[in-house]
């Protein structure tokens, strides 16, 4: 099920909110906790019921490794079990990518069926994952089976994330005021819900629509619709994904459960390294506790800290996808990240402006890789962009929406001069405050004042996403 749907935003969360609070108002708090589970389970389901079964199996597996971590401290058990995660996520997930290379460099014509991949199992994987770890680890004491499971299942963050640990999930499904209903807490949740959904329907999918044309058409791009085009696809996914976790974290207000933020402003960082500080936190945090620490973190020296880093990068690019795009991906910034930090002390002194020009170019261009499906195609549009032919724009139409056009009309606007392209620019200058120069979304929510005023805009943007859902998209990384 979408955020961005009908069914989603006049049944599904109406009716959990409706009896989450009135079972908690009763005193049912298990059975409250129960009602969510399943609801979550209908929100997985409602995608593609086929794979419940493997979700639910993998819950049930990690919590009985769970508790024998607890009652065995043994890491022959935590391997077996990390081992049986990945071998789930390697089989859904890399399996027809192995074969296909297989054949490729062998000769070989193996044939196996195309395997879908379930949605959110990165995800939900790498959080049980987390789980097992800080068993082993004594950081996590005996779970109920129930709380386990919502842990897992909560429909805000279990298909797309954020990556969530026990420590910031665990504690709230005990906590008496997370079951109370707070109307301060509940305007704050619909403030940053409609934040997100804006910037997904209204921002993320318009710039969508121009990268995909752009990708559809490769061998017909020149050099200013490429630039153009990365820059699209920059805010794209940018807005896409962080619309998604600021509805998700929405959702989480609403509902009384405070999710870890997974981006704060990441085109503003003066560096790879701060980039990776700002974007997708929560994979971050992953990695660095689960992966770089354990190699040796920075404590070897410095080229012993290099590696380890480009080890995660190549992970992590891994981890998006099944495609070398996304290898080269995280392996180009994974060279950004031993570069920024061996050259840290000799660039401390370039003005931050600079250094945040530099950082957006090379994450723009990185993008474009990442976007590609296929290394032909990354080194076609790579080739565009540097072909040096330079001629008319051709991705302004996608930005010439009704509710844009009309008013221009009216107002005679259109007969002005290069007014075709002033959609256009409209949606770059919003968008470039937006994560140029603005805060984030949680951060305007928590500044806003309950006023009359917010809650007429608010209810405005929410009613014209409503209205803007009639060609709903799936959100980006649904595909990772």
């Amino acid at each position: 099920m979408l955020f961005n749907s009908y069914v989603f935003v006049f049944l599904f969360l109406p009716l959990v909110l409706a009896g989450y609070y009135t079972l908690n108002h009763w005193g049912k708090y298990q059975i409250a906790k129960v009602f969510l589970i399943c609801m979550s389970l209908w929100f997985y389901a409602y995608y593609n019921h086929t794979y419940l079964v493997l979700l639910l199996g993998s819950v049930l597996v990690n919590f009985l490794f769970h508790r024998l971590l607890s009652r065995h401290r043994h890491k022959g058990l935590l391997a077996a079990g990390v081992a049986l995660n990945l071998l789930v996520l390697g089989y859904f997930k890399y399996f027809n990518f192995f074969i296909d290379n297989v054949n490729q460099l062998f000769s070989t014509d193996i044939y196996v069926k195309k395997i879908l991949l379930p949605l959110g199992i990165s995800f939900f994987t790498f959080q049980q994952i987390s789980f097992l770890a800080d068993t082993y680890l004594q950081e996590v004491r005996k779970v109920s089976f129930i709380d386990y499971t919502l842990f897992v299942s909560f429909f805000p963050q279990l298909v797309a994330g954020p990556i969530v640990t026990h420590a910031q999930m665990l504690p709230q499904l005990a906590d008496p005021a997370s079951k109370k209903w707070d109307s301060g807490r509940m305007i704050r949740g619909i403030k940053l819900f409609t934040y997100g959904l804006a910037k997904k329907l209204i921002l993320a999918d318009t710039f969508g629509k121009a990268v995909t044309w752009g990708f559809t058409y490769i061998d017909y791009v020149d050099s200013t619709n490429s630039l153009l085009i990365a820059l699209c696809y920059s805010f794209q996914l940018l807005l896409d994904f962080s619309g998604y976790c600021d509805m998700a974290k929405g959702l989480g207000w609403m509902l009384g459960f405070s999710l870890p933020s997974n981006f704060n402003c990441p085109f503003q960082a003066t560096g790879i390294r701060d980039f990776w500080k700002r974007w997708h936190m929560t994979l971050s945090s992953f990695f660095t506790k689960y992966v770089f620490i354990p190699l040796g973190g920075s404590r070897r020296g410095k080229l012993r800290t290099c590696v380890n880093s480009m080890i995660v990068f190549f992970l992590s690019g891994l981890w998006h996808g099944a495609s070398w795009t996304f290898v080269l991906w995280g392996v180009m910034h994974g060279i950004g990240y031993v570069f920024d930090y061996l050259t840290k002390d000799l660039f401390a002194r370039i003005p931050r402006l600079l250094k945040q020009a530099v950082t957006f170019v090379f994450v723009c261009f990185a993008f474009l890789i990442f976007r590609a499906e296929t290394v032909p195609a990354m080194m076609g549009m790579l080739g565009a962009m540097f072909s040096g032919k330079f001629g008319e724009i051709g991705i302004f139409p996608f930005f010439q929406l009704d509710e844009i056009m009309l008013p221009m009309k009216f107002l005679h606007l259109d007969s002005l001069p290069y007014a075709a392209y002033y959609p256009m620019a409209f949606f770059f200058l919003v968008t470039g405050y937006l994560v140029f120069v603005g805060k984030n979304a949680e951060q305007r929510v928590a500044e806003s004042k309950n006023s009359v005023f917010s809650a007429i805009g608010t209810s405005l943007l929410l009613l014209y996403c409503i209205l803007s859902m009639g060609g709903v998209n799936t959100f980006l990384y649904f595909n990772f």
